[in-house]
Formats: C-alpha cells, sequence, structure tokens
C-alpha cells in the first residue's frame, strides 16, 4: 500500500536535538548552567529520548553527560544519545563514555551523497561501502564487548541528496549486520539539506522501510524550504517511528521541525502525543530563535566542523554559472549576505572551518601542520570563552604564535601585515637550514 493510503493511530517516539542540533545553530553556545535548564525542561515535558551532542570532539557536552552521571540525573525511562563521525578513535572514546549508562544509543554517521564522495572524501562507491561497513562493524565489536544494551544508530548523511539504490544498499546491509549480532538497531534517513519537494523523500523512505531487516525507522527533517513539519508528517504515513527534532524548531541554517507544533498538531487530530504541549513560557524567550527560510541571519552560516570542511573544499571548486557549495543550496548573495560570514568559529568548529577563514580572508593556503596547531589553540580559546572567535583575532593568533608553528622543514619566525591603499602586505621570515629568507605576499582587496 502507498504512503498516501495510510492512516496515523499512534504518536512516534519523540528526540529531541536541543542540546546538539539546537545549541549548533547558535553562535554563544549553551553553558552548563543552560544545559541543566534545557535538560529539566525536556525530562518535565516527557521527552524519552534525548541527544546530548559530540562529547568526543567537543569539552562542554562530555562535561555535561559527565555531570549527569556523576549525580544520577538520567531517569530510567530516558535514553540519551551521542554521535561519532566514522573515526575509530572517536569511536572509542566515545563507546567508553557511555558504556556505564543503562540506555544509551551510539549514533554513528558519514556522508554517502556523490558530491560528497566526490570532493570531501576523495572515494567512489566502492571505497565508501566499504569503509561505511568497516566502521559498522568497529562498533558492534566494541558494543558485544562493552554494553549489549547500547542501541546502535546510524545515518547516511546526506540521504536526500543520494543515488536511493546506494543508500539501500548501505542501509539492507547496517539492519543485516546489526540483525545477525542481536543489537537493537535504529536507521535514521536526514534530510540534511531540504532542497527538493517532499514527495521524493517519503517516497525514498517507503522504499528504503521495505528493504530492511528489523530495525527502527527514524527522521531527521530540516527547514530550508519550510517543509520540515508536512515532510516529518508525511515521513510517518511512510513507516517512520520516531522523530528527531528541537521543541520550537532550532536548528542549523533555517532549522529543524518543531517537535511541540508536531506534537500540538496530533493533539489536534485526537491523537494522545504523549508529551506536554503546556509549560512554562518563561522558557519561551529562551529557547525561541527566529529562523525562517533564506532570510534569517544565520540560513547561510554554518558552525559544526564537519559542515565547515564540506563548504571548505566545495566552495573553492565552484564555476561561476554553477552553485554547488555543500550545506549552501543557494548562493547567499541573492539574499544580500557575503561569503565570508558562511563560516564562523566557536566551540563546535573545526580544522576545515579556520581552512576557510585563511583562504578566503587572507589568501593563506596553510600546511596541515600548521592548521592543527592554530585549531588546538582556537579551541581551547572558544570553549572558555563560549562565543565566536573573530577571523581578527584568529590572525592574530596566527601572528603571536608563528614563532612556533614549523611547515616541514621551514619555520616562520615572524610575520607582519601593512595596508597601502587597496593591497594588503604580508612579509614573512622564514628559516631554512640555518638561513633566513624573506617573502613578500600582496594582497589586492575590494
Amino acid at each position: 500500500m502507498n504512503w498516501n493510503c495510510n492512516y496515523v493511530d499512534k504518536s512516534p517516539t519523540w528526540v529531541s536535538e536541543d542540546l546538539r542540533d539546537g545549541n549548533q545553530s547558535i553562535i554563544k553556545g549553551y553553558n552548563l548552567k543552560d544545559k541543566i535548564k534545557i535538560w529539566e525542561l525536556l525530562i518535565d515535558i516527557g521527552i524519552k529520548q534525548i541527544v546530548l551532542g559530540f562529547p568526543a570532539s567537543n569539552k562542554h557536552d562530555y562535561n555535561f553527560i559527565k555531570y549527569l552521571i556523576k549525580n544520577k540525573l538520567i531517569p530510567k525511562n530516558v535514553t540519551i544519545s551521542v554521535l561519532t563521525p566514522a573515526k575509530k578513535n572517536l569511536i572509542n572514546y566515545t563507546i567508553n563514555i557511555i558504556k556505564e549508562i543503562d540506555n544509551s544509543i551510539i549514533h554513528l554517521y558519514n556522508s554517502v551523497s556523490k558530491v560528497q564522495r566526490k570532493i570531501v572524501f576523495k572515494m567512489n562507491k566502492k571505497k565508501n561501502f566499504n569503509f561505511t561497513v568497516e566502521n559498522i562493524n568497529f562498533i558492534i565489536n566494541l558494543i558485544n564487548k562493552v554494553n549489549k544494551n547500547i542501541i546502535f544508530q546510524y545515518s547516511p548523511e546526506s540521504f536526500s541528496d543520494c543515488e536511493l539504490f546506494f543508500s539501500k544498499k548501505i542501509c539492507y546491509m547496517f539492519s543485516y549486520l546489526t540483525y545477525i549480532n542481536k543489537i537493537k538497531s535504529i536507521i535514521n534517513l536526514p534530510t540534511t539539506v531540504e532542497n527538493t519537494v517532499l514527495n521524493k523523500y517519503i517516497n525514498s523512505i517507503q522504499y528504503i522501510k521495505k528493504k530492511i531487516f528489523k530495525t527502527i525507522l527514524s527522521i531527521h527533517t530540516h527547514n530550508d524550504m519550510s517543509g520540515a513539519i508536512s515532510t516529518a508528517h508525511c515521513a510517518i504515513l511512510a513507516g517512520a517511528t520516531r522523530v528527531e527534532g528541537t521543541l520550537f524548531g532550532n536548528g542549523e541554517r533555517a532549522g529543524n521541525a518543531s517537535l511541540l507544533i508536531l506534537a500540538s498538531n496530533y493533539y489536534n487530530m485526537g491523537i494522545n502525543p504523549k508529551i506536554k504541549i503546556n509549560f512554562n513560557k518563561k522558557l519561551f524567550n529562551f529557547l525561541y530563535k527566529k529562523r525562517i527560510p533564506w532570510y534569517s541571519n544565520l540560513n547561510f552560516v554554518a558552525f559544526s566542523g564537519s559542515h565547515q570542511d564540506a563548504i571548505c573544499k566545495s566552495f573553492f571548486l565552484k564555476s561561476f554559472f554553477s552553485w554547488k557549495v555543500l550545506y549552501v543550496p543557494i548562493n547567499p548573495k541573492i539574499f544580500s549576505n557575503n561569503f565570508k560570514n558562511l563560516i564562523k568559529i566557536n566551540s563546535q568548529s573545526g580544522k576545515g572551518g579556520l581552512n576557510f577563514i585563511f583562504k578566503y580572508n587572507f589568501k593563506l593556503n596553510l600546511e596541515k601542520k600548521i592548521l592543527n596547531k592554530i585549531y588546538l589553540l582556537i579551541q581551547d580559546l572558544a570553549e572558555i570563552l563560549l562565543t565566536e572567535i573573530y577571523k581578527e583575532m584568529i590572525f592574530s593568533i596566527f601572528i603571536n604564535f608563528s614563532v612556533n608553528l614549523i611547515k616541514k622543514k621551514y619555520k616562520i619566525i615572524n610575520l607582519y601585515m601593512c595596508f597601502l591603499f587597496k593591497n594588503i602586505i604580508y612579509i614573512l621570515l622564514i628559516k631554512y637550514k640555518k638561513k633566513k629568507y624573506i617573502k613578500i605576499i600582496n594582497i589586492i582587496y575590494e
């Protein structure tokens, strides 16, 4: 039976992304007090699954999880979820954090779309498939060793832009491997960037639903075209039983599906949403961030490290007549936004974001070793200040610490910058094999 012939008779499992996607969408991230306030609200409303972020790559997420464990603040009927990219050292770290929690989900994700494979990961279909299966098996082995009660969730990132048969192959293999190992599993199918009408996405969900073994089907919708809520409703008709979103639809770019609006819609249809839709309105202003498709200030801004990396790698490959920048569906200049604001650096940013800052603003293509050292300094600073680190501060840190930056056999001893009419002049003093050289870079700016 086709999805449009189905009907709704019960509410799905609501999953809050407020402490992850909601936090990832604001310039000044939530501090510990803010997170505790949001956590208590989510528990009070009745949310049973809560995503807590990336403990392996963010000290604030790690400290918050440890705080919850130490103070025994996780109710027995609540399941927490943590994310990890497909990197074995980060997977190990993440598993060790949650292994003692009774109800937990480890959420693995990696991008599978054609553009991401080609530009970001330099992989063909075969390599991408083998890479994904290798990481799935790695987590399965860890779960079997550590705690069989851990639920394994997998998201084929950029699913909505991927070839359907390829994503089906990966989803089938994931569900098969977890099924034969008797591990509870969730397949999460995201509209990573909403760039088409909903029928294509819904038909894809129904197709995947028919091709997988016994596993929970979950969705994560974004609001780039203002369709997050309607897409979520239709996805439930197509077989999804779990919905990820935020209370008021906060999220990257134009936001996510609003759980409270979805729950209120269920209430309006005469179905018990199983969460409270009446609560303290004082928290509304604290949580609600004005996000509308295309016209909000932060619609064309990325804070997440993985998104920034993809933007950086695809931005400098774009052609004049073709806009194909990942995670940025439309050229922001159409809406009077500048490219320089595509990436903002805070505690959740990564090396790709810093690389973009240096390439676009200062026309400097840094060696990986230098970029790694700068990243560690900026990351520590951002986690202490819990706010955006502006490009001017980033560049001043680069200058001040340039004595300790080594590029292969070269050492940058000092760096000077001056302005002359419409020119920025950089003077670098470089040491190579006990000899000193001066390198002058002249950049014309608008």
